[in-house]
């Protein structure tokens, strides 16, 4: 109405501010809903030495120490409000660095001439050879043959090797040949949005080997993707997914609120969040696996990291060596043989996705564990107040909180989803329903079958297998040796043909 009364520029500027006026205060509102349990985390504090001049800037230790090994003090100084000399001084002072050579250094080549050469301050790489990185790359690739460069790149940075990015690119293409080609693609969706870390954690279990009595449980934090928990179980029990849970609390805290499906298994975590941070405030979000896509997400990778790989293994036992999974003890002795294994395999996995870099918009690669850390330093502290009341805070619609919309418009992920979650397709519940509360649960039953076997045959099994076969080898094709020769040995004892 008023547009005639400004000059066009002035009133394009005018609506600019007011629309990110608004956009400020949305977020502002958003952020507002989950504060944080606790007064900014102090990691910087000013000294005074008696001596003239300005306090002297002190930086934790344990916390730089940390900090260093995600980020350079270029990436560490604007997270503290400090310049990146003063966190490389304090790194010196704690010996947590070398003194480095001067950036700039005047030199004479070999013509006689006088030129200046810059000296690189980034951490020194790994000392390791061509070959020894390729083989490093095919043990890599062995345990988790669907691995790219990133997550290979992940892995061995858990391992403590720094190796740069070009030099395991050339290995990678001596091991495993070229990589497949793929493009950028731009396109605008909602954004996933929660306040920080511990605001919101996503729950689920993945089913991928439940023929063979596996499961596999996982807890990611939604802001920044780190995998808080992942444990490989014989089980579906709800009392196993609050062990998880009880053990991701006592290393990082308890998540201000979680998302988790309509599974059975999830009710005692749902209790347990109630019950510790409060009822009617969303502490436990149920919904549809669609919508915990976040979490969802990461099964996709989990599958190709790891669990096809033992898919694929099982699968051939069956055709080819004897397993059959309609019979318990087959199944037990599965467990007994592999689990363990299977546990190993995503403890490593979990390990090398937190230190992979992942493609944040506008900012530069960060893992998930920089992601995760930086994140509770930049926006407060949540977690740490585990068992003390829950503050009411408001959240506007609690059932589309902590959907990763975007995830849900990729037709690979999604049939991923749908194959192993084929009874979201055909989603029954109400659909004028009100509460955010599930009218019915879905249960997948798995339950361990018993041991067959006496405490003296038993460790008569063990032995005997631990004489034949390498039991400590992460090779397939000596992982298959195990299972024919345990197999064997099993039948002998249960027949009477070995005391």
């Amino acid at each position: 109405m008023h547009r005639a009364v400004f000059p066009p520029d002035e009133y394009a500027t005018l609506q600019t501010s007011i629309t990110d006026m608004v956009t400020a205060l949305d977020l502002a509102c958003h952020d507002s809903m989950d504060p944080p349990d606790a007064a900014p985390l102090t990691v910087v504090h000013r000294v005074r030495t008696g001596r003239r001049g300005r306090p002297r800037v002190e930086i934790d230790p344990q916390f730089l120490s940390a900090a260093l090994d995600l980020r350079g003090p270029t990436g560490i100084a604007p997270e503290i409000g400090v310049s990146a000399r003063t966190v490389r001084r304090a790194a010196l002072r704690a010996g947590l660095v070398q003194p480095g050579a001067p950036v700039f250094q005047s030199r004479t080549n070999s013509n006689g001439e006088l030129e200046v050469v810059h000296t690189s301050t980034a951490p020194p790489v790994s000392v390791v050879s061509n070959e020894e990185l390729d083989r490093l790359l095919s043990e890599t690739l062995e345990v988790f043959p669907q691995f790219g460069r990133r997550m290979i790149r992940g892995h061995l940075k858990s391992q403590g090797y720094r190796i740069p990015r070009d030099r395991i690119t050339a290995s990678y293409l001596r091991v495993h040949g070229a990589p497949a080609i793929f493009g950028d693609r731009q396109i605008s969706r909602k954004k996933y949005r929660v306040p920080g870390p511990m605001s919101l954690a996503h729950l689920d279990g993945q089913h991928g080997l439940i023929r063979y009595k596996i499961v596999i449980h996982c807890i990611i934090d939604g802001y920044s993707r780190f995998v808080l928990g992942i444990r490989v179980h014989n089980n579906n029990r709800g009392a196993s997914v609050l062990r998880l849970l009880l053990d991701v609390i006592a290393l990082h805290g308890c998540p201000s609120r979680m998302r988790g499906d309509h599974g059975v298994e999830n009710i005692e975590v749902a209790a347990y969040m109630e019950r510790v941070k409060g009822s009617g405030r969303g502490s436990f979000i149920w919904g549809r696996s669609v919508h915990n896509t976040r979490i969802e997400r990461l099964w996709y990778d989990v599958t190709h990291g790891f669990g096809k790989k033992w898919k694929v293994f099982f699968l051939d036992l069956e055709t080819n060596h004897g397993l059959n999974p309609t019979r318990p003890g087959h199944i037990w002795l599965l467990h007994h043989l592999f689990l363990a294994s299977i546990n190993r395999d995503a403890l490593d996995w979990c390990e090398a996705w937190n230190s992979h870099q992942l493609t944040v918009r506008r900012q530069r690669e960060r893992s998930p564990r920089d992601l995760f850390t930086f994140g509770m330093l930049r926006e407060g502290p949540r977690g740490i107040s585990s068992f003390l009341a829950a503050e009411d805070e408001e959240i506007e619609d609690i059932n589309e909180y902590g959907i990763d919309w975007e995830a849900n418009a990729e037709p690979e992920l999604m049939a991923h989803l749908f194959e192993n979650n084929p009874d979201e397709r055909t989603n029954n519940t109400d659909p004028f329903a009100s509460s955010s509360t599930p009218a019915n649960l879905s249960e997948v039953l798995c339950e361990p079958p018993g041991c067959p076997f006496t405490p003296r045959q038993l460790q008569l099994l063990d032995l005997r297998l631990s004489a034949s076969v390498d039991l400590f080898s992460r090779n397939m094709n000596v992982r298959r040796l195990v299972w024919v020769r345990a197999l064997q040995i099993a039948q002998e004892i249960q027949q009477g043909t070995v005391q």
